[in-house]
């Protein structure tokens, strides 16, 4: 398995795996929506893929104050370059490549990138994977309903390198 960064021609193969894992849920995303992620942060779109075929993707957004998450965001909008909260705001593995660690590997990668950026904190919401989100240390803020959806909002503080702070 190879972890990249996210280019253009990818956003079909994307586009269709968020269908295939959130639409039974009623919250997959619009298409521009991804496209816009792309274009506004690359750095923090990373995909996942096994012999050249796309098997999972995480996008993430940096904002400048704490807030939640919600579904079809604009990130144009919300995405700050130099924010010290990441969120993400999309994370799926096809239904076959599921439960072999990917989302793991695709976390994990996440967590590191919003350490290097200085983010004190990671934020998402989520439909059905609480569970393997408090496994990597996340802890459930609450619930709430967008959509007719139920989605359960989750943080990570991340400890910040005294170093590195600028206060």
């Amino acid at each position: 398995m190879n972890i990249r960064l996210a280019v253009a021609t990818d956003l079909l193969a994307i586009c269709a795996i968020d269908y295939e894992a959130f639409s039974p849920y009623g919250t997959a995303e619009a298409p521009e929506i991804f496209a816009k992620r792309l274009a506004v942060h690359p750095e923090g779109f990373l995909i996942a893929e096994v012999d050249g075929e796309i098997i999972a993707y995480a996008c993430t957004e940096r904002w400048a104050a704490d807030r939640e998450p919600a579904l079809d965001q604009d990130p144009t909008f919300t995405h700050h370059p130099s924010g010290r909260i990441c969120c993400i705001t999309g994370m799926a593995v096809r239904t076959a490549w599921r439960d072999q660690g990917i989302g793991t590997a695709l976390l994990d990668r996440v967590i590191a990138l919003a350490s290097e950026w200085g983010c004190e904190k990671i934020v998402l919401e989520t439909t059905h994977a609480v569970g393997f989100y408090q496994r990597r240390g996340f802890v459930l803020v609450h619930h709430r309903l967008q959509a007719g959806a139920l989605l359960a909002v989750m943080a990570k503080g991340l400890t910040i390198d005294k170093e590195d702070d600028p206060q």
